[in-house]
Formats: C-alpha cells, sequence, structure tokens
C-alpha cells in the first residue's frame, strides 16, 4: 500500500515537474538540463510534504532529520537524473520523452532509498491509551 501512495504522490510531483520543465524550457532557452533542475527542485518541495505526512505517514520523528535526509537525496537524484538527461539527449534529439525516461528510471531507487533512510524514526510513537503500562 505504501508504494500505492507513493506512486500517486510521484505522479503528482511529475506533473509539477514536467509542467515546470516545459514552462521554463521557453526561459532557458538552449539549456534543457536547466529547465529539468528547475522542475526537479519544485517538485521535491512539494513531494517531501506529501510523503510526509501521507505516503509514510512518518510525522512523529524528526521533520529537520527527515527534511535534511530528503533533500540530500534530491541533492544526489538531481545531478544523476540530469546525467541521464544529458546523455539521452545525445541519442535523441526531443527532451520531453528523454525527461520521461530517465526520470521513470530514478523513482523505484528514490522510493527504496526515502523508504529505508529518509522517512524512518528512532523513536516510536506513543502507545495508544489501551496499550501503555499496567492497562
Amino acid at each position: 500500500m505504501t508504494f500505492i501512495r507513493y506512486g500517486a504522490i510521484q505522479l503528482m510531483a511529475y506533473a509539477l515537474d514536467m509542467g515546470a520543465f516545459l514552462l521554463l524550457i521557453a526561459f532557458f532557452e538552449g539549456h534543457p538540463v536547466l529547465a529539468n533542475i528547475a522542475g526537479k527542485v519544485t517538485a521535491g518541495v512539494f513531494a517531501f510534504f506529501l510523503h510526509r505526512h501521507f505516503t509514510f505517514k512518518s510525522t512523529h520523528g524528526s521533520g529537520k532529520a527527515q527534511a535534511m535526509r530528503y533533500f540530500s537525496l534530491l541533492a544526489i537524484n538531481i545531478p544523476v537524473a540530469s546525467a541521464l538527461f544529458s546523455a539521452g539527449l545525445y541519442f535523441v534529439d526531443s527532451p520531453a520523452p528523454v525527461k520521461l525516461i530517465c526520470d521513470v528510471v530514478c523513482v523505484a531507487l528514490t522510493y527504496w532509498i526515502s523508504k529505508l533512510f529518509v522517512f524512518h524514526s528512532d523513536t516510536r510513537p506513543p502507545a495508544p491509551a489501551d496499550r501503555a503500562e499496567g492497562a
């Protein structure tokens, strides 16, 4: 179920990413990699909050620590995805489909890393009252 929620959020974030990319490609004419980076940053901020609250329901952990881990992952993901994107542009001269293919390749890896390292917590949420000590 978590992967389904992750996928739904990623589709919304991807729509934001691709929309920003297509809009910004006009501003960064001749520099689709810059438009790609800007779109990913925009979608990354959006996705962090939804993944934290909806996908992984990880609000009991430190929000600051999770944000640091998530944006560190994003800081690694953006150059990797952009490198794949740049390499893809050597073979296909159409930025939108190349971006789609490169981003699909990165989704499974970022899901796994997010689940295991970003939205986990060293502390457990408080026990419900009916499971408290002595009950």
